[in-house]
């Protein structure tokens, strides 16, 4: 891993970003600045961008050939769970189930999973403000799904929540450090979905601030 090459490509990436954002202030990219120059792992440099762009500046380090496959891979799996837009992050979800396959990982499972044979189906869900199934995070907590199909919900009158079948074998990436359960999975190879809508949050003034 070439760090110095790294460093230069992280500055280049953040001028990229500087124009037309209002909330970027001289002082924040000022504050961006002084991380890189103190950075000498990677880890640190991911640290320096704001979560937002975090996936599009992997992405952008890949393209480049700044960091192997591995490296990507492995940096994509470490920040996965500090990420909140995976709808448009700036790489493409085939480019990041390849990746979390590809990641240095052990897939720590639940008891009740783990004893399961590789090709036993388990359900699991996934709860959205729009009524679109097609993401990489879904969990096998019902209520867990219910609660993220209405964190943001408060400015429409229903959200949704998806119910699907997957193999055992199909989990990418289990994540629970949250009490999420957060199952990550190829949306492709799962069965049966079948919709429920739910009523959004009250549009309010106490829930929309």
């Amino acid at each position: 891993m070439d760090i110095e090459k790294i460093r230069e490509y992280t500055k280049i990436y953040i001028d990229s970003l500087q124009y037309g954002n209002a909330f970027r202030d001289e002082a924040y990219i000022n504050r961006q600045i002084e991380r890189i120059a103190r950075a000498e792992k990677l880890e640190q440099y991911i640290n320096a961008i704001n979560k937002g762009n975090r996936f599009d500046f992997l992405n952008f380090l890949h393209k480049y050939n700044v960091i192997t496959d591995q490296e990507c891979a492995d940096a994509l799996y470490s920040i996965w769970t500090m990420q909140e837009r995976f709808y448009d992050c700036g790489m493409a979800k085939t480019k990041m189930i390849k990746f979390m396959k590809m990641a240095e990982k052990s897939l720590v499972l639940p008891d009740d999973i783990d004893k399961l044979s590789d090709d036993s189906m388990i359900t699991i869900y996934r709860g959205v403000k729009e009524n679109d199934c097609k993401g990489l995070s879904w969990t096998t907590d019902k209520n867990t799904a219910i609660w993220f199909a209405k964190r943001f919900s408060y400015d429409v009158d229903k959200c949704y929540v998806f119910t699907g079948q997957l193999k055992k074998k199909g989990i990418i990436a289990f994540f629970d450090c949250r009490n999420e359960s957060e199952t990550v999975c190829d949306y492709r190879k799962i069965k049966d979905i079948q919709c429920e809508e739910i009523l959004a949050e009250p549009n309010n003034s106490d829930v929309a601030n």
